[in-house]
């Protein structure tokens, strides 16, 4: 087989950008033998080049962009992460007709599909499988795989951290804020970790996915987004002794209309396909026309994994075994779907004996309850609570009663709602 060399510029080098020039070396060999292509880095960009960074060639460091995408590569790794500056890096390397494979899941949902137009336009190619759910090779099924099925649902574990917080909540007993702090010594976390605790990753992981698997471009904030810092270990104990599983869940369906897009925590069934995804692995199950449901599990973060993923795109588009994308103009429409489910409610009261005129309320709305219990706070610091698994209702109707519930002064606080999954 004869070999091809092929020239990389690497915007970046973090945790992932780190982990890429790893896998090259390591792999260097392999992907020879594999796929005829030959891979070396010619420039790399960095902030500080005095910084450590075992494992690479302190020779090939630069501060200056222009001399990563100008230097003679045949291809742009962008792994700087954010808006900017990274757009007008890859529009610079697009404009200049380099191919471009970037981790950016921010810009990609910001801005995506008009950089897949801009590559289309120079006819270069554009590859952003590590944007989502790490080395899941889950864009290249939505791009190239399923495209042959109409898609009608997306359902996903799509964020490592709030996965893990979760876990830990579930499995060792503890409050969000102690496993939030294990995540951030394990390196799971970040030490703001709003993006993910409040659910914004996910929903920009779900918005590049639907653009892909509903083919057109979705709008700004049409993802319906609660984070998961309400939940307790009360909710979580709860929802194990009535054999379900919390989970943070983002999901996406689509109609003949419109696409409905939310990414919220939900009591999931103890054999539901995610209910058992553990720690920091994602999960995302696809439901299409022709091949029912697809499973797909795995590393979601983390350097090694996303570096494989990025490093998939570059060995597909430089071996030429990628197709140019047919990028669709359309956009989509959305809505919010008014659903029938089951909800899991927990009301913080000044005395257990509030389990009554909240029933009362509930089924006067036509909530039906089919579970319900009370109980006193294990310590002064704590409010007593009614916890209750209702029967298949609307939201509306759930939304109207819980307003009425607040406003019957029997509550000490905010109520926690959370839908149940079939």
């Amino acid at each position: 087989m004869s070999v091809r060399h092929y020239k990389l510029g690497l915007l970046g080098c973090g945790t992932v950008g780190q982990g890429l020039v790893e896998l090259v070396a390591r792999n260097r060999a392999l992907i020879r033998e594999r796929a005829g292509i030959d891979l070396r880095f010619t420039q790399i960009l960095v902030r500080d080049p005095g910084k450590k960074r075992p494992g690479v060639d302190y020779d090939l460091l630069t501060t200056h962009p222009e001399k990563v995408i100008n230097n003679g590569c045949d291809m742009v790794v962008e792994l700087v992460g954010g808006l900017e500056p990274a757009r007008t890096f890859i529009r610079h390397a697009l404009s200049n007709r380099k191919h471009v494979v970037t981790a950016n899941k921010a810009l990609l949902a910001a801005d995506g599909m008009a950089l897949l137009r801009a590559a289309a336009e120079q006819r270069v190619q554009f590859g952003f499988e590590a944007s989502v759910c790490g080395g899941i090779p889950i864009v290249r099924a939505l791009e190239g795989g399923l495209v042959g099925n109409h898609i009608e649902s997306i359902t996903g574990i799509l964020n490592g951290t709030c996965n893990y917080i979760l876990t830990r909540m579930s499995e060792a007993g503890v409050s969000l804020e102690e496993a939030l702090k294990k995540a951030q010594a394990e390196g799971f976390a970040e030490a703001d970790p709003t993006l993910d605790v409040d659910g914004y990753d996910a929903a920009q992981k779900l918005k590049i996915l639907s653009e892909l698997a509903f083919g057109g471009a979705l709008p700004p904030d049409s993802v319906e987004v609660e984070g998961i810092r309400n939940i307790t270990a009360e909710d979580v104990e709860a929802a194990r002794k009535w054999g379900y599983t919390i989970k943070q869940v983002a999901h996406a369906q689509s109609d003949t209309q419109a696409v409905s897009l939310r990414v919220h925590p939900v009591l999931l069934p103890n054999n539901h396909p995610l209910a058992s995804v553990r720690d920091e692995n994602n999960a995302v199950l696809v439901k299409g026309d022709a091949v029912g449901e697809i499973f797909f599990h795995g590393k979601g973060a983390g350097s090694l994994p996303s570096a494989s993923a990025v490093l998939s795109d570059i060995v597909e588009i430089a071996s030429r075994r990628r197709a140019f994308p047919r990028i669709s103009g359309r956009a989509l429409e959305t809505s919010k779907r008014n659903t029938e489910c089951q909800h899991y409610l927990r009301f913080p009261v000044e005395e257990p004996s509030a389990i009554g005129s909240i029933s009362a309320i509930l089924e006067k709305h036509h909530v039906g309850v089919a579970r319900a219990a009370a109980s006193w706070a294990k310590n002064p610091a704590m409010n007593n609570r009614v916890t209750i698994l209702t029967l298949l209702s609307s939201e509306g109707a759930v939304r109207d009663a819980l307003r009425c519930i607040s406003d019957s002064g029997v509550l000490k606080g905010n109520v926690t709602s959370l839908k149940i999954a079939a």
